[in-house]
């Protein structure tokens, strides 16, 4: 239950049906007591032949010359005592001390005796005139009593569940929302180091889990504890001696429950993992699902499937042997329970006894009718343990989900905003990278892969026009990533205008960094909407002049529905060139100080990239930017004020092109390689 606990907050707002649900699995497990306890007065009629009228009349003048027994002995006793007061043999004395106990429990049972008459007098008095007198109608009576409490029943199980499912339902919006801004509100770095599959998983399969368990919670957890409740209360009625005596096996029933608990929560929680493999190998192979048909590596995938959902199965039916073996050991537990309150009841009913080896077990001698009785209601108490058996694995399933959820969304982000972040204002003198050192975490988020960049020292005067060259893997996109602080350095440190990145609002960082990546990342939605992404507070005047600053006018005029045309998932209903175009004016719609450009033109054509750089120029002047390019074009020579070299995670030289091709072996080797724009 602790893993539950965590949902409390969730739950609070929702008290009130969670109440009124409570209140109804109260009314069921007083009618599922009240009809299992119409075993008697059925059994009674079959078996003695008396009509119930008969039954509680005999009962009263029963009582009634009870109560006058007890009454006459306990007079007997008082003059006894005072007897034994008068000829100075008192509290002192052995038979004294024997009087005053017996006392007592002639009083006890006086007082027992006169609660049971005013119950059956309140049924002479207002029950029974509604009785029949015959013995068919009152037991066809009864039996269309049980009926209606069983349709009402229905009724109230009806209402708790669909209050429980409403609630349920919110809970489950309400936690998809808040993990959604959990993940929203962490950094890329902590987010990817997940990866989408394992996020995905959380998401869908750990989130239904959970809808699983607090379903079981709301409904057959409350009502079914209830309905064993009644029927106990009920047992101890009848005979409270012998009630307790079943309970003897309630310790060793919550060891087992313990047990079987841990192993379930410890195998589903392992079960969630591989779901969350499978969900990556999914990922993987739809989003490429191009290349796996034009390479006819179907094949390789379809193994890759099977591997994981082998692992996933393997550790799913170390959950089922652990389910299968806790139901029927609850079960006979259960029945051992029985087992040991019946036997003894039994004797006392056959031998007329009232009790064992010198033990009490009974108040007086026990009828058939009573032990049959005794044994519905203890029946009725098994039928709500066997049900939660049945909860036992789904619950803890839940459980473990609960944990995997909220471990995600209780993870601190890597990168964070101080708590007091200072202004920055829009860029307008210099960028330094001083002495930046960085290395990508690995799955285990305390290890890292080796530096991707080392000791780096670079500065960039505002306005300026960098291009930032190297073979892959030497950090170029590392080095840009650090400025909106998509990932943060373990060494060294970045300042815009002399103040470090690590203390600026990250607000006022970002919103003056406009980027546009090699990957372009579209949203399935508009042509304008994906624009005015770059700036939502944005007018319809400002897109379209960012759109035509892009080149993007003529993809709307060729589109069925101009602007409102929907692009698809990532873009694909658009080529390569027009994505990289809608990118741009994104880009030009956010009017940044700060411009990445991570190769930009990679994806593109000739024609858009001849569009993209046209761009460029009118764009670029007045603002700084950073080129990450795969090939130095005169077009892009045209725009550079700078070419930096990078090399190994380091800066090794920087300059203009020319001067570069003279000093840098690097650069000019780089520049004059045929494959450069594979390499630079």
């Amino acid at each position: 239950m602790e893993s539950f606990k965590r949902l409390i907050p969730c739950l609070w707002p929702h008290r009130r049906r969670l109440t009124f649900s409570i209140v109804f699995g109260l009314l069921v497990a007083f009618l599922w007591g009240a009809n299992i306890s119409a075993v008697y007065p059925a059994v009674m009629m079959l078996v003695q032949g008396k009509d119930l009228h008969q039954y509680v009349t005999e009962e009263v003048e029963q009582t009634h010359e009870s109560i006058r027994k007890r009454e006459e002995v306990l007079e007997l006793i008082d003059e006894r005592l005072a007897d034994l007061e008068a000829a100075g043999h008192g509290e002192d004395s052995s038979e004294y001390m024997r009087l005053l106990g017996d006392r007592v429990k002639n009083q006890r049972k006086l007082h027992s005796t006169t609660r049971t008459l005013w119950q059956l007098t309140w049924l002479q008095n207002y029950l029974m005139p509604w009785i029949p007198r015959d013995r068919f109608d009152a037991f066809a009576l009864i039996l269309f009593g049980v009926l209606a409490a069983t349709a009402i029943k229905g009724l109230f199980i009806f209402v708790q569940d669909v209050l429980v499912g409403g609630v349920v339902q919110l809970v489950v919006r309400d936690v998809r929302k808040g993990a959604l801004d959990r993940v929203l509100a962490l950094d890329y770095q902590t987010v990817s180091a997940d990866g989408t599959g394992s996020l995905m998983s959380r998401f869908t399969y750990d989130v239904e889990q959970l809808s699983v368990g607090l379903t079981l919670l709301g409904g057959r957890l409350v009502r079914e504890p209830l309905k064993c409740l009644s029927c106990l209360i009920f047992a101890l009625f009848v005979n409270w001696r012998l009630t307790l005596l079943s309970l003897l096996f309630l310790p060793l029933l919550g060891l087992a429950l313990g047990r079987y608990g841990r192993l379930l929560k410890r195998a589903s929680r392992r079960m969630m993992e591989s779901m969350s493999r499978i969900y990556k190998v999914l990922e993987e192979t739809f989003e490429g699902l191009k290349v796996v048909i034009a390479f006819g590596n179907e094949q390789h995938h379809r193994k890759q499937f099977d591997r994981e959902y082998d692992t996933f199965f393997a550790k799913a039916m170390k959950v089922v042997y652990i389910d299968a073996v806790a139901k029927p050991s609850i079960e006979v537990l259960g029945l051992l329970a029985i087992f040991v309150s019946m036997l003894p009841g039994a004797y006392l009913v056959l031998r007329g006894q009232t009790d064992i080896w010198g033990v009490r077990l009974a108040s007086d001698t026990m009828d058939p009718e009573h032990l049959a009785l005794l044994y519905g209601l203890l029946v009725g108490m098994l039928d709500p343990c066997r049900k939660l058996s049945n909860s036992f694995s789904r619950l803890k399933r839940s459980s473990a989900a609960i944990d995997r959820i909220f471990s995600m969304m209780e993870r601190e982000p890597l990168v964070r905003e101080v708590k007091e972040p200072r202004h920055l204002k829009p860029h307008t003198k210099t960028i330094e990278f001083d002495d930046v050192t960085f290395a990508y975490p690995t799955r285990e988020l305390d290890r890292s892969r080796g530096p991707a960049l080392r000791g780096v020292n670079l500065t960039v005067e505002a306005g300026e026009v960098v291009a930032l060259v190297g073979q892959n893997g030497c950090g170029k996109s590392t080095l840009v990533n650090l400025l909106p602080r998509l990932y943060d350095p373990q060494g060294g440190e970045i300042r815009i205008d002399g103040i470090p990145v690590h203390d600026a609002n990250l607000r006022d960082l970002r919103s003056q960094i406009g980027i546009v990546t090699q990957e372009t990342i579209l949203f399935d939605d508009s042509i304008y909407e994906n624009i005015l992404y770059g700036k939502p507070t944005a007018t319809r005047t400002d897109v379209e002049e960012a759109a035509r600053r892009a080149y993007v006018m003529p993809i709307v005029e060729t589109v069925p529905h101009g602007f409102e045309t929907r692009v698809g998932e990532k873009g694909k209903e658009l080529s390569g060139g027009q994505r990289q175009r809608i990118a741009m004016a994104r880009a030009i719609l956010r009017d940044p100080s700060i411009l990445i450009l991570d190769e930009a033109t990679s994806a593109a054509d000739a024609e858009s990239a001849k569009l993209i750089y046209e761009a460029l120029k009118s764009f670029v002047p007045g603002r700084t930017a950073f080129i990450i390019t795969h090939s130095m074009t005169p077009a892009l020579l045209d725009l550079v004020t700078r070419v930096v070299v990078m090399d190994q995670g380091q800066v090794v030289a920087s300059g203009t092109h020319e001067s570069l091709l003279q000093s840098c072996p690097t650069y000019a080797r780089l520049y004059h390689t045929p494959s450069l724009g594979k390499a630079a």
